[in-house]
Protein backbone atom coordinates (compact mmCIF):
# COMPACT_ATOMS: atom_id res chain seq x y z
CA UNK A 1 0.00 0.00 0.00
CA UNK A 2 1.26 3.45 -0.90
CA UNK A 3 0.51 6.70 0.85
CA UNK A 4 1.24 10.18 -0.40
CA UNK A 5 1.34 12.64 2.50
CA UNK A 6 1.06 16.12 1.01
CA UNK A 7 1.10 19.55 2.57
CA UNK A 8 -1.37 22.12 1.25
CA UNK A 9 -0.15 24.76 -1.20
CA UNK A 10 0.48 28.41 -0.32
CA UNK A 11 -2.55 30.15 1.24
CA UNK A 12 -3.51 33.76 1.63
CA UNK A 13 -1.89 35.37 4.70
CA UNK A 14 -3.62 35.20 8.05
CA UNK A 15 -6.15 37.96 8.45
CA UNK A 16 -8.53 39.00 11.21
CA UNK A 17 -11.19 39.25 8.52
CA UNK A 18 -10.84 35.60 7.49
CA UNK A 19 -10.77 32.69 9.99
CA UNK A 20 -7.82 30.36 9.58
CA UNK A 21 -9.99 27.46 8.42
CA UNK A 22 -11.39 29.59 5.58
CA UNK A 23 -8.09 30.86 4.14
CA UNK A 24 -7.98 30.10 0.40
CA UNK A 25 -4.89 29.55 -1.71
CA UNK A 26 -3.26 32.63 -3.17
CA UNK A 27 -2.21 32.88 -6.84
CA UNK A 28 1.10 31.07 -6.24
CA UNK A 29 -0.71 28.40 -4.24
CA UNK A 30 -3.15 27.74 -7.06
CA UNK A 31 -0.19 27.27 -9.41
CA UNK A 32 1.45 24.92 -6.90
CA UNK A 33 -1.75 22.86 -6.67
CA UNK A 34 -1.92 22.61 -10.46
CA UNK A 35 1.72 21.51 -10.68
CA UNK A 36 1.11 18.93 -7.96
CA UNK A 37 -1.86 17.46 -9.82
CA UNK A 38 0.07 17.26 -13.09
CA UNK A 39 3.11 15.68 -11.43
CA UNK A 40 0.94 12.93 -9.91
CA UNK A 41 -1.39 12.39 -12.88
CA UNK A 42 0.01 8.91 -13.61
CA UNK A 43 -0.32 7.65 -10.04
CA UNK A 44 -2.73 4.84 -9.22
CA UNK A 45 -4.62 5.86 -6.10
CA UNK A 46 -8.06 4.94 -4.80
CA UNK A 47 -9.01 8.28 -3.27
CA UNK A 48 -7.74 11.61 -2.00
CA UNK A 49 -8.35 12.52 1.63
CA UNK A 50 -8.02 16.11 2.80
CA UNK A 51 -8.49 18.29 5.81
CA UNK A 52 -11.73 20.27 5.71
CA UNK A 53 -9.76 23.54 5.91
CA UNK A 54 -10.13 25.58 2.73
CA UNK A 55 -6.44 25.63 1.75
CA UNK A 56 -6.27 21.83 1.92
CA UNK A 57 -9.50 21.38 -0.03
CA UNK A 58 -8.29 23.73 -2.78
CA UNK A 59 -5.00 21.82 -2.99
CA UNK A 60 -6.63 18.40 -3.06
CA UNK A 61 -9.43 19.17 -5.53
CA UNK A 62 -7.30 19.44 -8.71
CA UNK A 63 -5.44 16.27 -7.71
CA UNK A 64 -8.62 14.23 -7.20
CA UNK A 65 -10.08 15.60 -10.43
CA UNK A 66 -6.93 14.77 -12.41
CA UNK A 67 -6.78 11.23 -11.01
CA UNK A 68 -10.52 10.70 -11.40
CA UNK A 69 -10.94 9.51 -7.81
CA UNK A 70 -13.20 10.57 -4.92
CA UNK A 71 -12.23 13.47 -2.68
CA UNK A 72 -13.09 12.90 0.98
CA UNK A 73 -12.91 15.65 3.60
CA UNK A 74 -11.78 14.55 7.06
CA UNK A 75 -12.27 17.27 9.72
CA UNK A 76 -9.96 15.46 12.18
CA UNK A 77 -7.01 16.34 9.91
CA UNK A 78 -7.41 20.09 10.53
CA UNK A 79 -4.25 21.95 11.49
CA UNK A 80 -3.49 22.49 15.15
CA UNK A 81 -5.70 25.07 16.81
CA UNK A 82 -3.25 27.84 17.64
CA UNK A 83 -5.68 29.73 19.84
CA UNK A 84 -4.47 33.23 20.66
CA UNK A 85 -1.27 32.64 18.68
CA UNK A 86 -3.24 32.81 15.44
CA UNK A 87 -2.63 36.58 15.39
CA UNK A 88 0.92 35.55 14.37
CA UNK A 89 2.90 38.69 15.19
CA UNK A 90 6.50 38.71 16.53
CA UNK A 91 5.37 38.01 20.11
CA UNK A 92 3.21 35.07 19.00
CA UNK A 93 6.03 33.69 16.86
CA UNK A 94 8.40 33.77 19.84
CA UNK A 95 5.85 31.98 22.02
CA UNK A 96 5.22 29.40 19.28
CA UNK A 97 8.95 28.65 19.08
CA UNK A 98 8.97 28.06 22.83
CA UNK A 99 6.06 25.61 22.54
CA UNK A 100 7.65 23.67 19.67
CA UNK A 101 10.92 23.49 21.62
CA UNK A 102 8.99 21.82 24.44
CA UNK A 103 7.52 19.32 21.97
CA UNK A 104 10.97 18.52 20.63
CA UNK A 105 12.11 17.84 24.20
CA UNK A 106 9.25 15.38 24.68
CA UNK A 107 6.67 17.61 26.41
CA UNK A 108 3.77 17.02 24.02
CA UNK A 109 1.32 18.54 26.51
CA UNK A 110 2.71 22.05 25.96
CA UNK A 111 -0.22 23.86 24.41
CA UNK A 112 -1.01 26.96 22.44
CA UNK A 113 -2.82 29.42 24.74
CA UNK A 114 -6.57 28.89 24.25
CA UNK A 115 -5.69 26.24 21.68
CA UNK A 116 -4.34 22.71 21.36
CA UNK A 117 -1.25 20.84 22.43
CA UNK A 118 0.54 18.32 20.24
CA UNK A 119 -0.89 15.59 22.48
CA UNK A 120 -4.38 16.89 21.59
CA UNK A 121 -3.56 16.67 17.88
CA UNK A 122 -2.29 13.09 18.25
CA UNK A 123 -5.47 12.16 20.14
CA UNK A 124 -7.76 13.30 17.32
CA UNK A 125 -5.57 12.32 14.34
CA UNK A 126 -4.62 8.77 15.40
CA UNK A 127 -8.15 7.22 15.38
CA UNK A 128 -9.11 9.06 12.18
CA UNK A 129 -5.96 7.79 10.48
CA UNK A 130 -6.67 4.24 11.65
CA UNK A 131 -10.14 4.42 10.10
CA UNK A 132 -8.77 5.74 6.82
CA UNK A 133 -6.21 2.95 6.59
CA UNK A 134 -8.76 0.29 7.51
CA UNK A 135 -10.95 1.18 4.52
CA UNK A 136 -10.20 -1.31 1.72
CA UNK A 137 -8.20 0.00 -1.22
CA UNK A 138 -6.30 -1.60 -4.10
CA UNK A 139 -3.53 0.91 -4.63
CA UNK A 140 -3.20 3.65 -2.04
CA UNK A 141 -4.26 7.04 -0.77
CA UNK A 142 -3.19 10.65 -0.94
CA UNK A 143 -3.64 12.68 2.25
CA UNK A 144 -3.55 16.45 1.94
CA UNK A 145 -3.23 18.22 5.26
CA UNK A 146 -0.97 20.55 7.24
CA UNK A 147 2.54 20.87 8.64
CA UNK A 148 1.89 19.88 12.26
CA UNK A 149 -0.74 17.26 11.41
CA UNK A 150 1.41 15.69 8.69
CA UNK A 151 4.32 15.50 11.12
CA UNK A 152 2.07 13.55 13.49
CA UNK A 153 0.89 11.24 10.67
CA UNK A 154 4.45 10.51 9.56
CA UNK A 155 5.60 9.84 13.11
CA UNK A 156 2.66 7.50 13.78
CA UNK A 157 3.12 5.47 10.59
CA UNK A 158 6.90 5.19 10.16
CA UNK A 159 8.88 3.41 12.90
CA UNK A 160 12.02 5.24 11.76
CA UNK A 161 10.29 8.58 12.39
CA UNK A 162 8.58 7.84 15.71
CA UNK A 163 11.44 9.26 17.79
CA UNK A 164 10.97 12.52 15.86
CA UNK A 165 7.40 13.12 17.07
CA UNK A 166 7.24 16.77 18.08
CA UNK A 167 10.22 17.79 15.95
CA UNK A 168 10.22 19.50 12.57
CA UNK A 169 10.54 16.75 9.96
CA UNK A 170 10.43 19.28 7.14
CA UNK A 171 7.38 19.66 4.95
CA UNK A 172 7.36 22.40 2.35
CA UNK A 173 4.20 23.86 0.86
CA UNK A 174 2.84 21.38 -1.73
CA UNK A 175 5.66 18.99 -0.78
CA UNK A 176 5.22 15.21 -1.00
CA UNK A 177 6.22 12.42 1.35
CA UNK A 178 5.71 8.99 -0.22
CA UNK A 179 5.32 5.97 2.05
CA UNK A 180 5.07 2.26 1.36
CA UNK A 181 3.82 -0.34 3.82
CA UNK A 182 1.39 -3.01 4.87
CA UNK A 183 -1.28 -0.71 6.26
CA UNK A 184 0.12 -0.72 9.78
CA UNK A 185 3.76 0.27 9.37
CA UNK A 186 5.37 2.19 6.52
CA UNK A 187 8.77 3.28 5.28
CA UNK A 188 9.56 6.54 3.53
CA UNK A 189 10.37 6.33 -0.18
CA UNK A 190 10.35 10.10 -0.79
CA UNK A 191 10.88 12.83 1.77
CA UNK A 192 9.49 16.31 1.27
CA UNK A 193 9.79 16.15 -2.53
CA UNK A 194 9.26 19.53 -4.19
CA UNK A 195 10.87 18.70 -7.55
CA UNK A 196 7.50 19.18 -9.26
CA UNK A 197 7.41 22.88 -8.31
CA UNK A 198 9.03 25.57 -10.48
CA UNK A 199 11.66 27.47 -8.49
CA UNK A 200 9.78 30.77 -8.74
CA UNK A 201 6.89 29.32 -6.73
CA UNK A 202 9.10 28.79 -3.69
CA UNK A 203 9.54 25.86 -1.35
CA UNK A 204 8.81 27.56 1.96
CA UNK A 205 8.24 25.43 5.05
Amino acid sequence: MRLLIIRHAQPEPLSAASPDEQRPLDAAGRQQAACLAQALRGQKLDRVICSAMQRAVETATPLARTLGVPLIREPALAEINMGSLAAWGPAEWQQWEGITTCWGAGDLAANCPEGESLADVVERVEPALACLLATPCRHGLAIVAHAVVNGVILSLLCPELRPALGRNLGHSLAGIWELEGDGAEFRALRRNDTSHLPSHLGHAE
